[in-house]
């Protein structure tokens, strides 16, 4: 949980923590490079990912081994998807479309050891490294302190909820996803919108009202300076499979440009 612990901290600072979601790249090098580029975790995104639970068991080393927080995005609130990711060594879960303080006390059960929750206690597992803690009471009270409970706020009903949802013991982030906002709200792809940007500020009103950390998906890198205005402390920037194919575009462009240059 040192991973995570240092993510909390430097949030705490008033600083932004930088990630970007994992999706059909299956090789756990990405962790690696997410390191030299200067990211600070990795979303493993197994909502929209075809991964199987060795690759994203995998993926979760790997960031822990490079020092980039290993995080992974369920497909919803369901015990075994959360309960298995975090037993991986996630330090952190994030539930999708998450429209309601019902949705959101869901993911807190199955996430959160008791009292806070009902997360089931198995130790031979990688979130201990294979070895009972000495004091099960202990690792249990730090894993509900330190380990990341995200809920994303994607839809209108999850708007006109937003201070229910956040009011919700355990749950420490909400994440908006201004893409599915937008399409929600009737105006698909268009994030800078009044109606997108009016339902940020509630969010973000919600998050400080009630002490939580603010999230938000972003694929623009000029759009940090307003989300950062707005309390955003926690920011996932695009994918890296777009990264790697712009990277592979470009590539390719320069060498033909050269090539015919020639």
């Amino acid at each position: 949980m040192d991973l995570v612990k240092t993510l909390r901290r430097r949030i705490g600072a008033g600083h932004t923590a930088l990630g970007t979601f994992v999706v059909e790249l299956r090789t756990p090098t990405v962790a690696r490079f997410l390191q030299q580029g200067g990211f600070d975790f990795m979303l493993i995104d197994t909502e929209h990912g075809q991964f199987d639970a060795s690759e994203v068991s995998a993926h979760i080393r790997a960031g822990k081994r490079w020092g980039v927080c290993p995080l992974v995005r369920v497909s919803g609130p369901e015990r075994g998807e959360i309960m298995r990711a975090l037993d991986d060594g996630a330090e952190g879960i994030m539930v999708p479309m998450c429209d309601s303080a019902d949705d959101a006390e869901r993911a807190v059960e199955f996430s959160k050891y008791p009292p806070l929750g009902q997360r089931g206690a198995h130790f031979a597992r990688p979130h201990t490294e294979f070895a009972p803690p000495d004091d099960l009471g202990a690792y249990m009270e730090r894993a509900n302190r330190e380990l990341l409970t995200i809920v994303q706020i994607e839809t209108s009903a999850a708007v006109e909820r937003v201070d229910e949802i956040a009011a919700v013991a355990g749950v420490d982030m909400l994440y908006m996803g201004p893409g599915d906002l937008s399409v929600a709200l009737g105006v698909p792809g268009q994030v800078t919108h009044p109606q997108v940007l009016a339902a940020a500020a509630e969010i973000g009103k919600a998050c400080q009202k009630h002490g939580k950390i603010a999230g938000s998906h972003f694929t623009h890198p000029e759009a940090l300076p307003e989300l950062h205005k707005r309390g955003v402390r926690f920011v996932g920037f695009g994918a890296v499979v777009r990264m790697v194919q712009q990277s592979v575009i470009n590539a390719g462009a320069a060498a033909r440009k050269a090539l015919e240059s020639s």
